[in-house]
């Protein structure tokens, strides 16, 4: 399951006590959505749920504006993560494979960094001893800094630090457009665009709002089926996130990667802090010795035929 960026969705979300207030959450309807047949023609398959009740659309839309108005007055954001990643294919079948922790650190507009620290792997049962999860020599998770102009992102295979420079509509506060717009927030609107959405959030659960998307353009669609977002309500910030596999299939292939959010903070660190240790995150990370440093040029501009469909990242 190769998700790089795709996976690292982060939904920076602030919100305050009277805007809940006004948020009621409906029970999944499947109900409309203008464009289907626009989309089944670009080769994207809408999702069953659709189309919408009108009622539906408004509540979305509702919360997706309050997103957007709370996301812009974060400046910076920092947060702790476990990570469960499932894979029938090369994995248990009925359980996940490896289970990982690490750290998300974002500063508005354009910087970023996403870091896992620790990799714990499944060991199958033996004759000797029952299934357990260890860690395994050699292996390590993804690690990566955006400056703003660039990603810098550890190779560890290939011991390469590799240098993506970003194209020019994806710098600054356009960093939004990159793989999802859910990372470091985005443009209501936008996510309309490039997102079927409704509310999946169960009946018993308080205290939540339960977000599904399914992506609309072939681009996205080719690095996974659909997301589930899940945002507290105390801080309207992403609690959890579940990003599944395209091969996923209920009760048969449970390929995904769940993402649990913790000790989540916004607009936190005094004015030394911001100069000095928070910002040394997103410079370029140092060369390990005997590494090798690979530059990327920025993709060059698709023709006007492709406009609609985002520009692919590396992977």
């Amino acid at each position: 399951m190769k998700h790089c960026l795709s996976i690292l969705v982060l939904l920076l979300l602030a919100q305050s006590a009277d805007a809940q207030q006004q948020l009621s959450t409906p029970k999944p309807q499947q109900s409309t959505s203008a464009g289907i047949q626009q989309q089944e023609a670009r080769g994207v398959q809408p999702p069953a749920f659709l189309p919408l009740s009108e009622k539906h659309q408004q509540y979305i839309q509702r919360v997706l504006m309050y997103w957007q108005s709370h996301t812009e007055k974060i400046d910076h954001y920092r947060s702790n993560f476990e990570r469960w990643q499932f894979d029938t294919v090369y994995g248990p079948r009925n359980t996940f494979k490896t289970f990982s922790t690490g750290k998300v650190r974002f500063a508005n507009p354009d910087k970023g960094l996403f870091k896992v620290e620790k990799v714990l792997t499944y060991q199958p049962a033996s004759a000797q001893s029952k299934a357990s999860y260890k860690e395994v020599p050699g292996t390590h998770g993804e690690f990566w800094v955006c400056d703003g102009k660039s990603i810098f992102e550890y190779d560890f295979l290939n011991e390469r630090l590799i240098q993506q420079v970003l194209p020019a509509e994806l710098q600054g506060k356009n960093i939004i457009n990159g793989p999802l717009p859910f990372l470091f927030g985005c443009n209501a609107q936008d996510i309309m665009n490039r997102f079927w959405v409704r509310a999946i959030t169960p009946q018993n659960v308080e205290g939540e709002i339960w977000l599904e998307a399914y992506p609309k353009t072939i681009h996205d669609a080719s690095n996974y089926q659909k997301v589930h977002i899940i945002i507290d309500n105390k801080d309207f910030l992403p609690k959890g996130m579940v990003i599944f596999d395209r091969s996923y299939e209920k009760g048969k292939n449970h390929s995904r990667t769940v993402f649990n959010f913790k000790e989540r903070e916004i607009n936190f660190a005094t004015t030394l802090e911001k100069l000095n240790p928070f910002y040394r995150n997103f410079y370029e990370p140092a060369l390990p010795s005997g590494w090798k440093k690979v530059v990327n040029a920025a993709p060059t501009a698709k023709p006007t035929r492709q406009a609609n469909s985002p520009t692919p990242q590396p992977r």
